[in-house]
């Protein structure tokens, strides 16, 4: 599971948020749940090329005068400053007015670039901050000052010299160990940037109330804080502080607007629910670890357009130990704490038909229907399948009741294993309040058993045939885990891993990769990860045979979880030798996790044997947030391109890409592993164009190299 795993919606493996909200209607708020907390209408600033341009002008990094672009993302405008003179990009997103930042070189760096002090650090982002006007003296983010619940930091940067409580700091460190015939050579390890996430949130009732979430953060990088450079000619995004070298501003521009209270449900109690949801999916654990959730508004990617803030229960590090010592990282998740019901100011959202669990007709047409109540109509309201694949039109209800829709269901079989199909309603009402209800049906396949007769004289056929990797073409595969036992009423355990892998899916498929293969829960299967020689198919049916491979789910140290019981729910990367693949990215939790080991046993090492022609694995030292990662990725990796203009210069690594698209949607803490031979250094790969010559294996491996950034 990601990293803390996907922090929009979900928990990590087991823990299901629909399944909770599910659960929430129909259970009566006890008396010291009428807590009232506000709920807000979430405003953005207009935006267009010349918001992007006064944004370049401010950052001399970037420039005023840069050349500018614009593309659309998720159906909005996404604006651009380029400046290939210092290698410098800004994007704003028209849907939000949020901006990101960076330079190149700065990303993903793997060498010293000069001295790191994380009190210097914090320094130097409140002095960023304070002197372009983000951030007012008085700790007021830009535009919200005439607020009656203004957006703000938790304490006034007056005095940036006093900054202990400004912000938090994530190093990032980088390792590398050579190769000594069958043994690794000594490690060497060094410090190679600095992050600085500064909180923000609003005051109620004199609490200070954090705002997170892809969309809730602002997060400066530096690859040095040595202040010595700042008058030198080393690259900076601003000339009064040295090494800047990301910034992430999702929320640039925005304000909350009260638009009153709501009761909302207790956290203790609402923890006490997840905590029997978890040991109800994992009776034989030994030990299971539910922390007490925060209470925080959720702030949406900043490529999507959210009207509507409400109060949430954000939870992150459950861990589940099983019974052979493996440890399950569930993806961080929130819920919504507004008391459900009826008098609810958010929608209710119930699937009646079909039942979660049963079949329906191969081939025939089935009819779906829902109910919606409480909230404020109109209704917004849309059929979807859980690949996010439109059953419907965008429709709206004016008043609660029921709705309905008839169609035929997609159906697919691997091996004698049907696909289940997970169907979405998912509402929006007057207010922006989004709700959803899903469940997962099964197509009715019949199986008759024909023997194979062998008659004298005759052929038969292989069954089934290997699919063999076409070598020089490029293709992509995926596998997406959100249906982890015990299934509830809702069906989808993990809705946030849809959007991720399904963005992926998309953008590859957009971009021009062939996909070889998009397994889902039932039909994900751990031997699909496994070696051959140990057992698996990796290289006859599995994962072996695509360029590139994205895996979303829950995770752990060393390894990912999957939801099928088929062999077993848990791979380990210590059964990984991939030779066809390239490049992996593992949108789970831990799955490359470096910290908190003695040296020498650290779980990232697990992978070292992947390295039999694969170039690079990807994924995360630390929990996942549950958001919308993948679709992002495949636009941070693509060849930037305007008018039918390609901009070479200004093509990611995929190393780099993976690291910014984490910075952005603040999605947890990246970490990548690659391998090199004399000839091949993978950490140059960027996401070859479909004809282009497929690259070659790093082989014999002559030396392992990763990086992480801490938590």
């Amino acid at each position: 599971m990601k990293p803390g795993v996907r922090m929009q919606p979900w928990v990590g493996l087991l823990v299901i948020t629909l399944l909770i909200i599910a659960l929430w209607p129909a259970t009566p708020a006890p008396a010291q749940s009428q807590f009232q907390l506000p709920i807000f209408r979430l405003t953005k600033i207009t935006t267009s090329n010349d918001t992007t341009q006064q944004l370049g002008g401010v950052l001399e990094g970037i420039g005023r005068a840069a050349p500018s672009g614009q593309d659309e993302f998720r159906g909005k405008n996404r604006f651009f400053r380029l400046n290939e003179q210092n290698r410098t990009v800004l994007t704003q997103y028209e849907a939000s007015g949020g901006f990101f930042a960076y330079d190149i070189d700065g990303l993903g760096r793997e060498t010293p670039a000069g001295a790191i002090d994380t009190e210097v650090a914090k320094r130097l982002a409140c002095q960023f901050l304070v002197n372009n006007n983000f951030v007012s003296r008085d700790g007021t983010l830009v535009g919200n000052g005439q607020s009656n619940y203004p957006a703000r930091l938790p304490s006034t940067p007056e005095n940036c010299n006093a900054t202990r409580d400004f912000g938090r700091t994530t190093l990032i460190r980088a390792a590398q160990a050579t190769v000594n015939g069958a043994s690794l050579g000594q490690v060497t390890e060094t410090i190679v940037g600095v992050v600085v996430e500064v909180p923000f949130g609003f005051i109620n009732n004199q609490q200070f109330i954090p705002i997170g979430g892809a969309g809730g953060h602002i997060s400066l990088l530096f690859t040095t804080t040595d202040v010595g450079l700042a008058q030198s000619n080393s690259d900076s995004l601003d000339s009064s502080v040295p090494g800047l070298a990301g910034i992430a501003m999702p929320f640039f521009g925005r304000t909350l607007e009260f638009r009153g209270t709501v009761p909302v449900r207790n956290l203790s109690d609402v923890r006490s629910e997840v905590e029997a949801l978890v040991r109800a999916g994992y009776p034989d654990a030994t030990n299971i670890n539910v922390p007490e959730p925060v209470l925080t508004y959720m702030v949406d990617d900043a490529s999507f357009e959210q009207t509507f803030l409400e109060p949430e229960a954000m939870f992150e590090d459950i861990t589940v130990t099983l019974a052979n010592g493996d440890v399950i990282v569930l993806r961080s998740f929130s819920t919504p704490l507004m008391t459900g019901g009826a008098g609810s100011l958010s929608p209710t959202v119930t699937i009646t038909a079909p039942a979660n669990g049963s079949s329906f007709p191969i081939n025939g047409t089935i009819t779906l229907t829902g109910a919606i109540a409480n909230g404020t109509a109109p209704y917004t309201y849309q059929w979807l399948l859980g690949d996010e694949t439109p059953l419907s039109d965008p429709a709206t209800l004016n008043a609660p009741g029921s709705v309905s829709r008839s169609t035929t269901l997609p159906a697919a079989l691997r091996e004698t294993t049907p696909d289940a199909v997970t169907i979405i309603l998912r509402v929006t009402d007057a207010n922006g309040a989004q709700r959803e209800a899903s469940v997962s049906v099964t197509p009715d396949y019949r199986f008759v058993y024909v023997p194979t007769i062998i008659r004298s004289g005759g052929s038969t056929a292989a069954l089934p045939t290997a699919e063999l990797a076409q070598s020089g073409t490029y293709s992509f595969g995926a596998e997406g885990n959100w249906d982890y036992q015990p299934y509830g009423p809702d069906g989808a355990d993990l809705p946030g891993v849809i959007p991720d892998v399904t963005g992926f899916r998309s953008g590859m498929l957009g971009y021009g990769y062939t996909q070889r293969f998009y397994w889902t829960n039932a039909n994900a299967w751990e031997r699909d990860w496994r070696d051959v020689s140990l057992g698996g198919i990796d290289s006859t049916l599995g994962v072996d045979r695509a360029a590139f491979v994205y895996y979303a789910g829950h995770g752990g140290p060393g390894g990912i979880s999957m939801a099928s019981n088929n062999d077993s729910t848990w791979f380990s990367g210590a059964n990984a030798r991939y030779q066809n693949l390239r490049w992996v990215g593992f949108a789970s939790c831990q799955t490359l996790r470096v910290q908190g080991y003695a040296p020498g046993n650290e779980p990232i090492r697990e992978w070292f044997n992947a390295f039999q022609g694969a170039h690079m694995l990807l994924g995360f030292n630390s929990n996942m947030a549950d958001v919308a990662f993948g679709g992002n990725l495949a636009a941070n990796m693509k060849m930037p391109s305007f008018l039918g203009i390609d901009f070479p210069w200004a093509q990611l690594t995929i190393a780099q890409a993976w690291v910014k698209t984490a910075f952005d949607m603040h999605a947890g803490k990246p970490a990548y592993i690659y391998a090199r031979s004399s000839t091949v250094n993978p950490v140059n790969d960027k996401l070859p164009k479909p004809g282009t010559g497929m690259p070659s294996r790093p082989l014999p491996v002559v030396s392992y190299h990763w990086v992480w950034w801490e938590f």
